[in-house]
């Protein structure tokens, strides 16, 4: 179905064998067989040499990528030169080249948080610092992000914090200078948001942009305008292009004694490598140039233009030489919009251009929708809409004001500046939509089978040959792509009650399910540059299937608590909100009251004798005993906290959140009946939980504790496990076993956790 393609463009068959290769040594068994099944259907008797090729090129390539260095916990030297420096969600980063670790030579490179007082340092500088690793990384809930494969993708291979930066010794140091750190300060003075989307743009300096500016393009579908891109790039070439070959066409002497449009094709090539060099070579930056460059180029050049053939000698390029790249996201994402985008224009050829200025867009989303679904978990409503209107906005005026800005700005800072002005004004009509009409819905996350078959109707529907097995075949792939996703749902609302203990550090996030209802007792902790709600908490809950919440309960206004909360309600439809109190100055508390107003969601302050039913799932607070107004001066608000018990006929949990010690003496005290299988241990284990009178009344099967791995308050204490231990009662812990799934199937109770199974009940 696909042979004609091999055929006719070998190197796209070299490029499904790397891509075999590289998933053969990295073990990632389902992408290899898809890669596998491409690389089949392109293969003829006359190209298998170039596909074995393509396999011992990935192979290779694969086996002579750096690996991650495990380094013990603990302190650790290192001395490099400095490539770069940024400020990401609130700290500072430096990244290190041709390091040298504790006295060995380093592949790859080396990333070191700097928490406070970062030196100001230029690309070239030699440092030395003794810096703090840790030996895991996540947290341990089961598909979560995977950083360290992040990481490599972008050539990382080892991390450590320093915490105070006045301890890096500069060995020798460049100047902070040049271009492009001129242009940055010029904007940064500006201080509008607007100025710091334009420096992402521009400079690739994406320090500036805070969650709120990233929220704001990506409920238009746009996020891939803020970052630097193959669409930068292209439009990078077609002005340079452009402007030369008028320049050229005006000096008629040499116009006549030079062929022009290849001196202008030249002059477009030239300026996005100096494009790329004033950017920075850094991985991501390399990869979008490398795509593009391959791709114009077969355009131009070649006598016989195949822009497929382009595709693939920049992904042979960029795979050889970061075969990891094949996990990353901006790789993907660029590669799979310019496949459809060459797709379209193959199977277009004799349209109108019109009819292309409206198809591409919409191709090019369909050909990233799968990618973005599975690792983001929403999707803009109007995100297809969007793009054909703002993409040729931004190619047509916002980057040629910017570039014009850029290249007088050496020369005339005062013009510079005003065509800086008017490119802000155009950012700010960006996000001035996003305010009106941006949204984003929470999905389903898909599995990787469902992303996989998506491309495969994809690639047979726009490059594969018309034939009665191609038909079977799409048939076949559009049922599957329909019902996996409906058996799942139904799977879903036709599961069992379930506890998830969703490990999120030193705080609480518990997700009750039964049926089609979901109810999450807070969102863990949101601390500078980091919000669990967002990263941990909101990309767990669509894993999960989970879209929408019948109730979110928030135990009480500590921040490892409720700092994820202000997030889950922006993002998810809530049914209501339960709290301790009414009113509490606490600045997420603010913000919760702020959203649920907005959104019209009911907050309701609970005490004992409050219940709620959900499907056979039943809720019942034991916990605060009155009911709480306006937050009093010195209330306790541990012991107020609110304690949970619910469950059905099969299993029941009894959710303790920080009411240790008095809390559960008084729950001791109640003439209620608090039995229970399983027990959330109260205050992450602290010393004051787990009293044996409580124990003794509560009889459960199994407890969690729910804490953070190494953690300054060095929960749980031995105290509490100890008299758990003493009760012949099963503790899980989600410091060192991740997310704990308790789940109750024809009268057993099951427990699985995120760093493998756990023991079942």
């Amino acid at each position: 179905m696909l042979r004609h393609v091999g055929d006719s463009t070998p190197l796209v068959v070299v490029f499904s064998g790397l891509c075999c290769g590289i998933l053969m040594i990295l073990q990632d068994i389902v992408s290899f067989c898809f890669a596998l099944l491409i690389l089949f259907f392109l293969v003829s008797r006359a190209r298998l040499i170039h596909a074995a090729a393509g396999v011992a090129l990935g192979i290779v390539a694969a086996s002579l990528a750096p690996a991650w260095i495990s380094t013990p916990e603990g302190i650790h030297s290192i001395r490099g030169t400095v490539q770069s420096t940024q400020y990401v969600e609130g700290t500072s980063r430096m990244f290190l080249k041709n390091a040298v670790l504790d006295g060995r030579n380093v592949r790859g490179h080396a990333q070191l948080s700097v928490y406070r007082n970062m030196p100001e340092l230029a690309a070239g500088s030699i440092v030395k610092a003794d810096f703090k690793a840790r030996a895991r990384m996540g947290f341990g809930n089961r598909g979560e992000f995977d950083y360290r494969k992040f990481l490599l993708s972008r050539d990382i291979v080892l991390t450590g914090s320093v915490s105070d930066g006045n301890s890096i010794t500069i060995i020798k140091e460049r100047k902070p200078g040049g271009l492009k750190q001129a242009v940055n300060t010029r904007l940064s003075q500006l201080a509008r948001p607007e100025a710091e989307v334009l420096k992402a743009m521009l400079t690739g300096d994406t320090s500036g942009i805070t969650d709120s500016i990233q929220d704001r393009f990506n409920a238009l579908g746009l996020s891939h305008l803020i970052a630097i891109s193959g669409l930068n790039m292209t439009i990078i070439i077609f002005i340079c292009y452009s402007v030369s070959y008028a320049v050229l066409r005006v000096l008629i002497p040499v116009s006549l004694r030079i062929d022009t449009p290849l001196a202008a094709r030249l002059c477009g090539l030239i300026g996005v490598i100096a494009y790329t060099l004033f950017v920075g070579t850094n991985i991501p930056t390399l990869r979008a140039s490398i795509m593009t460059v391959s791709c114009i180029f077969s355009l131009f050049f070649l006598r016989k233009s195949n822009v497929l053939e382009g595709l693939a000698i920049a992904g042979i390029l960029i795979l050889s030489l970061w075969p990891r790249s094949l996990y990353s996201a901006s790789f993907l994402l660029s590669f799979a919009a310019v496949l459809g985008i060459i797709g379209t224009m193959q199977k277009g050829a004799s349209v109108p251009q019109w009819v292309h200025f409206i198809t591409i867009p919409v191709v090019a989303t369909a050909f990233t929708v799968p990618i973005t679904t599975n690792l983001f978990g929403f999707v803009s409503l109007i995100g297809i809409i969007v793009n054909i209107v703002v993409v040729p906005f931004f190619s047509i005026v916002i980057m040629p004001l910017s570039i014009a800005g850029l290249v007088i700005f050496p020369m005339w800072d005062t013009v510079a500046s005003v065509l800086f002005a008017l490119t802000m004004d155009a950012i700010g009509l960006l996000l001035s939509m996003s305010d009106a009409v941006g949204s984003l819905l929470p999905i389903p996350t898909p599995s990787i089978y469902w992303v996989y078959l998506c491309y495969a109707g994809l690639i047979l529907s726009f490059f594969g040959t018309r034939s009665v097995m191609r038909t079977m075949v799409l048939t076949i792939i559009s049922l599957a792509i329909v019902f996996i996703p409906a058996i799942r749902n139904h799977i879903n609302a036709s599961q069992g009650l379930c506890f998830d203990f969703i490990s999120v550090g030193q705080g609480d996030s518990i997700l009750l399910t039964e049926g089609p209802h979901a109810v999450l007792i807070d969102a863990g902790p949101s601390q500078t540059g980091f919000d669990m709600g967002r990263h941990v908490v909101a990309p767990h809950l669509t894993r999960r299937g989970i879209t929408s919440l019948d109730l979110l309960v928030i135990t009480h206004s500590h921040p490892d608590h409720i700092g994820g909360i202000p997030y889950i309600l922006e993002r998810f439809p809530v049914g209501q909100i339960w709290t301790n109190v009414r009113e509490d100055p606490n600045p997420d508390f603010q913000e919760m009251l702020r959203i649920a107003q907005d959104k019209s969601i009911p907050i309701r302050n609970v005490c004992i004798g409050d219940s709620l039913r959900l499907g056979d799932m039943h809720m019942d607070v034991l916990n605060p005993q009155i009911r709480f107004g306006v937050k009093e001066y010195g209330m306790d608000q541990n012991m107020n906290s609110i304690v949970l018990k619910a469950g059905d006929q099969h299993m029941k949990g009894l959710f303790m959140a920080d009411a240790d010690m008095f809390g559960e003496l008084m729950l001791t005290h109640l003439q209620r009946d608090i039995s229970a299988d399983v027990l959330k241990v109260a205050h992450h284990g602290s010393e004051k939980s787990c009293l044996d009178v409580f124990l003794e009344q509560v009889r459960p099967h199994a407890a969690v504790v729910c804490c953070g791995y190494n953690n300054r308050y060095g929960d749980p204490a031995p105290g509490p496990l100890l008299r758990l231990t003493k009760n012949s009662i099963r503790t899980y812990r989600t410091d060192t076993q991740g997310e704990i799934m308790i789940s109750s199937f024809l009268g057993r109770i099951d427990v699985k956790s995120g760093r493998g199974h756990a023991d079942t009940q």
